[in-house]
């Protein structure tokens, strides 16, 4: 099978340099037109999913209707964005105001488990385990599935995919694609990264050149 996992386009909290989380904001000028030139991108290389996915947040399902106007898009909860917690809506400036000393230790670590009221790093992967699962498992191997989701929460589908409890501190451009070529009838979750039980190849790894 082929699995594509795609960032949204820019939101207006992007625009504004805001931590979101599973906060919901539309998409920005630049957003809409970010999802036209990936639309224009499908066209160009003749690519035609069979199954089109989406996390619920309005930034991603738009992307995913822009970029791919005659598909069906279902709506996974589990592909939504990592809690925030008390970051979400926030700046940069207003975390180093209110939560000096949270913040800066984040920044360090990277570490969600020190933000207040924030998703766990453990409910964290086991929610990618589960989406990767069904995207994975939930298919087989004549199918092409497209997954719309966000920077935050694509770093811990990646993991998965890799076979990896490390997490990279990506810098994922707005509508990035991750794209796969998987077999599902092999793929064993709980493997590990180097047997024949998880098989897999990489053709595109965060690739946003339709933007440039």
């Amino acid at each position: 099978m082929r699995l594509i996992l795609i960032r949204h386009a820019q939101s207006v909290a992007n625009a504004e340099g805001r931590w979101q989380g599973k906060m919901d904001y539309d998409l920005s000028e630049v957003g809409v037109d970010q999802s036209q030139r990936l639309q224009k991108r499908f066209i160009d290389e003749n690519l035609d999913p069979t199954h089109v996915y989406s996390s619920p947040l309005t930034r991603a399902y738009k992307t995913a209707e822009i970029s791919l106007p005659k598909s069906v898009i279902h709506k996974i909860p589990d592909l939504i964005e990592n809690d925030a917690g008390v970051f979400s809506g926030k700046t940069s400036e207003e975390l180093s105001d209110e939560y000096s000393v949270i913040y800066e230790e984040f920044r360090r670590s990277r570490n969600f488990d020190l933000v207040p009221k924030a998703e766990t790093k453990y409910y964290i992967r086991r929610r990618a385990e589960t989406a990767v699962g069904f995207l994975i498992k939930g298919h087989n191997s004549k199918d092409f599935v497209v997954a719309y989701s966000h920077s935050g929460f694509l770093v811990h589908l990646v993991a998965v995919i890799l076979g990896t409890n490390r997490v990279w501190n990506l810098r994922i451009p707005n509508t990035a694609i991750f794209d796969f070529e998987i077999d599902p009838d092999n793929w064993d979750i709980n493997s590990s990264v180097n047997t024949d039980r998880r098989r897999f190849q990489i053709n595109r790894f965060s690739d946003a050149s339709h933007l440039f």
